[in-house]
């Protein structure tokens, strides 16, 4: 096998996929867009606050404010998850 055929049978792959770009809009038709989206906004202020309390402050405090976001994180998950 040359090089050509090898080039030829990629070019013939590379036309028989999909193509999407990275810049095409996201297509998320589920209902619980808004609300994962929250939740992800919920997980990333207690992920924060948590950080800046283990540095700064109690250690065990910041364990507890990280183990609740990151319940948020796993309601998000699922939701995604399962297309709820």
């Amino acid at each position: 096998m040359t090089d050509d055929d090898i080039k030829r049978k990629v070019d013939e792959a590379m036309e028989n996929r999909p193509r999407r770009h990275n810049l095409e809009p996201f297509r998320d038709s589920s209902r619980t867009r808004v609300l994962r989206f929250w939740l992800n906004v919920i997980f990333l202020v207690g992920a924060i606050s948590g950080l800046i309390v283990y540095f700064y402050a109690d250690h065990e405090t910041a364990k507890w404010i990280l183990l609740v976001s990151l319940v948020f994180k796993f309601v998000e998950l699922f939701l995604r998850i399962f297309k709820i």
